[in-house]
């Protein structure tokens, strides 16, 4: 934007910070989540915009949304046009843009201020007065502005100022409850393909297990055909048993309940290497595992297992085929870190943390065909949290997509107190 005088050093320092989040994708997706970009002007907001312009007694006021390339008002009163049929602002005549990192623009008359009097479109748009506050999403993002503006120089009191600040959080109530209600109907169908999935999924191994127990029950075929038949109704009962847990498990996560754990002394080590070894039978010649040192913690070991299998069996099925997953452990007084590490297509940077919420699943794991059901991370999550750790995930094109979940050598003492008899030297 070219401004029309030189601006001051805290001026200069304010847009160039604004400029930044101008362009975050983070911010940009949160404001296309609010479904409100390029929409129709709705009441519900043009009320808030009425309303403001009757108690401050202003000619103009808007609700605009701020992209990285325009400023779009979705609401207004006295909006003159060509703008109130385009209902768009070129990004370089925006002034909303210089909210975005948090600080409001008020004034009581442009011409006195060192900002507003060389920004190229206070004179076109009659501005001398005006309040701008930022709309704040609850992820720190701003999303755009709720202004009014004054043709001529006036002195805003505190209620005027309290008058705009109660309107904006109405807008912002709006779009939350809003975002609410969306992701409470995106849950609900997700439900309903997830319970059609699993009747699905149960039903293979019930089926198998069943036919398998009536060839038994006839005692067709010699001792080898008994024992085969008798492994496979063993092994697709552990398999329903385990979808059953999980479902369970994650039913407890998602209710805020937690998951329960028997911590007692084990070895990281041993567990990671034990584990990969398992599902180096389904996934030949795919993990390294690197690790130096001692490795000992209080730790449930088969919820140690659970949360390995998880993030390498993942890594292997949604990374790229062929390319060595890597496995690192790490130490220090306090705690020991497992870090998985594969190449691939990198997770949306939107979804890294809802990814780890129950029946939630990767653009990337939904497109690459593989079924599953939302639960890994979930119960990946469940686990490391009820040891009191922590698990984080990063993915990028060129560094590939690593979790890492750090443990301390010994859960909270409330962890501990509810596994009497379990911890042994």
């Amino acid at each position: 934007m070219k401004f029309l005088g030189e601006l001051d050093e805290v001026s200069l320092t304010r847009t160039q910070r604004c400029n930044v989040r101008l362009r975050d994708p983070a911010r940009l997706q949160t404001i296309r989540n609010t479904g409100l970009l390029d929409t129709p002007p709705e009441e519900a907001f043009d009320r808030l915009a009425r309303l403001a312009a009757q108690l401050l007694d202003v000619p103009l006021t808007i609700f605009s949304l701020v992209t990285d390339d325009r400023q779009f008002f979705k609401a207004d009163f006295g909006l003159a046009s060509p703008f109130k049929e385009t209902r768009t602002l070129p990004i370089d005549a925006s002034l909303c843009r210089y909210t975005l990192e948090g600080e409001p623009i008020i004034s009581s008359n442009a011409v006195d201020d060192p900002f507003l009097r060389v920004h190229p479109s206070t004179g076109p748009w009659g501005i001398v007065a005006l309040i701008v506050l930022p709309l704040i999403h609850p992820s720190g993002h701003v999303l755009g502005t709720f202004c009014c503006i004054q043709p001529t120089a006036r002195e805003w009191t505190e209620r005027d100022m309290t008058v705009m600040r109660e309107l904006t959080e109405s807008i912002m109530t709006e779009i939350c409850l809003r975002e609410q209600i969306a992701k409470l109907e995106a849950a609900q169908q997700v439900r309903e393909t997830f319970v059609a999935a699993l009747t699905h999924d149960m039903r293979t191994p019930l089926m198998n297990a069943k036919m398998s127990m009536e060839l038994l029950r006839k005692g067709a075929g010699g001792a080898e055909s008994i024992e085969l038949a008798a492994s496979r109704v063993h092994r697709n009962i552990d398999r329903a048993e385990r979808m059953i847990r999980d479902l369970l498990d994650a039913s407890r996560i998602e209710a805020r309940l937690g998951v329960g754990v028997q911590p007692d002394a084990c070895d990281l080590r041993a567990v990671t290497a034990h584990t990969l070894e398992e599902l180096s039978a389904v996934y030949p010649d795919r993990f390294r595992l690197q690790a130096e040192g001692d490795f000992a913690l209080v730790a449930d070991r088969d919820a140690l297992q659970r949360v390995i299998e998880n993030l390498a069996s993942n890594a292997a099925k949604y990374g790229a085929p062929n390319t060595t997953i890597e496995v690192a452990l790490e130490r220090d007084e306090h705690g020991r870190t497992l870090r998985v590490t594969n190449q691939g297509t990198p997770i949306p940077e939107s979804q890294l943390q809802s990814i780890f919420e129950p029946f939630q699943r990767a653009d990337t794991g939904t497109r690459s065909g593989v079924k599953g059901w939302g639960l890994g991370l979930a119960l990946v999550r469940g686990f490391v949290e009820a040891h009191g750790g922590t698990v984080s995930v990063t993915s990028t094109a060129a560094e590939g997509t690593s979790f890492t979940v750090w443990l301390p050598v010994r859960p909270p003492t409330t962890v501990l107190a509810d596994a009497p008899g379990r911890l042994h030297n």
